[in-house]
């Protein structure tokens, strides 16, 4: 077989691959036949190669000497070369113009994601998100009191009121029942990569569910780290407990005295404007606020400041010491206008028993002219482990309007909660809010096995919202307060299902103990007899109470 012929074998063969193979838009199928027919030709050289030494060695020992090579045809090369070359070239061409094709439809396609049951978009170039958000929290309480009697020998009131107002009876008979606590949906996201926004409506309520309302709905700006500005209506940072997210708290409602702190200036759904930052060790945020989105148009809307530092004094693997402080100031107080009746500019400081499926307050000072109010407070925490303490401490105050003898009243209150979680999690510290979370179960519960995590949990809270408040038996001193003293142990058992639902159980033993604040000035704060009991009268009272709650949150 001569060269030649060899020669224009493998061309054809080449020649023959490139013309029965169909180009396909598959980049590997293209690349894997490049390779292949290159393989094919190295193999076929290799073959030609060797005939050639085949045919030299031969004729050297039939002639006694090496025949001269004889040259390959050079037309018959450059048929081969060029055909080759250029096919290749168009299949490389080819592969390049589809991968700059994917790449281009890759970036123009949204970015979906499914964590923990919440859905989330993101753009290609990562500057854009939405995600949804949602949270619902099913509760039912069964309150054990003394039975109703007549209001003319069954002194028990709730919130200083008119005639009609409704926490005249419903202290007596407090109401078993079930209610949405919480029924919220929004969205939230970011957008032009250094803003955030969030929209999140509220539902559920407090004894008995409302229109829909707003409870956040901001835009904040996060381009100068570590600082971010914010605007809008949403949740400020007035304590430990109120930055720890609904879903996270350790037992069903905040602890009263940390409530007062928060209703003072913060709380949901606040208008405010402000800045909160932090680093590896610390926290600190400052905030104007003003009223709260739903609230009846006034004369004049309340202006505050409300601030918070805070820092992790010790951390470590296992553990995390935090301490911190807090302040509010309500330096213009609302302005009911010229013709209101009462406290033309009120401050009022009341909560319910740590408990919302029935609404009825049972401590209150009522509302108090006042030309300025202030909470100060002071927070110590820690965990170890799967031992987590948590306490604070704060001081309430009013500058009244009028000067009296009696000065301007001071009111305190605390609260300090521990839990130990069985299953051995932890509770997540974080310094975005320097606050604690909820753990997350090691195994969610299956079918397979996993039980969740379970916790064990106390508290005991104490608020004293008397001032100046006499003796029993007498009439109220005058510009005396008599706002009532509130003490609560509530014990809770938390079962966290899987990071999305958690089921909890709070007992709670309560003792209220207010004299009635009828006196000068203020002869009948509950309507006419019989509905305002005696001059001093204890119309506070001691009941128990159990409740279970049903949480869902994405």
């Amino acid at each position: 077989m001569s060269i030649k012929r060899n020669l224009w074998l493998a061309a054809a063969s080449a020649l023959a691959i490139v013309a029965t193979v169909p180009v396909r838009a598959d980049d590997d199928a293209i690349v894997a036949r490049i390779d292949a027919m290159q393989r094919q030709l190295e193999a076929q050289q290799k073959e030609i190669a060797a005939q050639k030494a085949e045919i030299d060695r031969l004729r050297a020992s039939v002639g006694g000497k090496k025949p001269k090579a004889e040259p390959p045809s050079p037309a018959l090369a450059a048929v081969t070369d060029t055909a080759t070359r250029a096919e290749l070239d168009t299949l490389r061409t080819r592969v390049a113009e589809n991968e700059t094709r994917a790449r281009l439809e890759k970036q123009e396609q949204p970015v979906w994601s499914f964590v923990n049951l919440r859905p989330t978009v993101q753009s290609p170039d990562g500057r854009f998100t939405l995600s949804l958000r949602g949270q619902i929290q099913f509760d039912m309480a069964n309150y054990f009191q003394d039975d109703p009697r007549a209001l003319s020998v069954d002194f028990r009131r709730g919130s200083v009121g008119a005639t009609n107002n409704r926490e005249i009876n419903s202290a007596r008979e407090l109401s078993d029942g079930v209610n949405f606590r919480r029924a919220q949906i929004g969205f939230e996201g970011r957008f032009w990569r250094d803003f955030n926004y969030r929209m999140i409506l509220e539902f559920g309520g407090s004894g008995t569910e409302g229109p829909a309302r707003i409870n956040d709905a901001y835009v904040n700006y996060t381009g100068l780290a570590p600082f971010t500005f914010q605007i809008g209506a949403f949740l400020p940072n007035s304590n430990m407990d109120d930055s720890t997210s609904s879903s996270d708290i350790l037992f069903m409602e905040r602890a009263t005295a940390a409530e007062l702190s928060r209703a003072l200036a913060g709380g949901d759904g606040r208008y405010g404007a402000g800045v909160r930052g932090n680093g590896e060790r610390w926290f600190a945020s400052l905030y104007w606020t003003g009223g709260t989105a739903g609230d009846a148009e006034v004369a004049g809307e309340q202006s505050a400041l409300v601030g918070r530092v805070a820092g992790l004094l010790f951390t470590g693997s296992d553990y995390n010491v935090h301490l911190g402080a807090n302040a509010s100031w309500v330096f213009e107080p609302p302005d009911q206008g010229s013709l209101a009746t009462g406290a033309r500019y009120p401050i009022r400081l009341r909560d319910r028993p740590e408990l919302r499926v029935d609404s009825t307050r049972l401590i209150d000072t009522g509302a108090l002219d006042a030309q300025g109010a202030y909470a100060t407070g002071l927070e110590a925490a820690a965990n170890w482990k799967n031992f987590f303490f948590q306490g604070e401490y704060f001081q309430y105050g009013i500058d009244r309007r009028v000067n009296s003898t009696a000065g301007d009243p001071e009111f305190s209150g605390f609260y300090a909660q521990a839990s130990w979680i069985l299953t051995g999690e932890t509770h997540r510290y974080s310094m975005a809010s320097a606050s604690y979370g909820a753990p997350r179960p090691m195994v969610p519960l299956s079918s397979e096995g996993g039980i969740g995590a379970l916790e064990l949990a106390a508290r005991y809270s104490h608020v004293d919202l008397d001032h100046h408040e006499g003796l029993p038996g007498l009439a109220a001193p005058a510009d005396s307060v008599r706002g009532g003293e509130e003490e609560i142990w509530t014990f809770g058992v938390n079962w966290y299902l899987n990071a999305n639902l958690r089921a909890s159980m709070n007992y709670f033993m309560v003792d209220v103990d207010r004299l009635n604040p009828a006196g000068p000035g203020n002869l009948t704060p509950f309507g006419a007899a019989p509905a305002t009991p005696p001059n001093g009268a204890q119309i506070g009272q001691d009941y128990e109470a159990i409740a279970l709650r049903t949480q869902f949150a994405f």
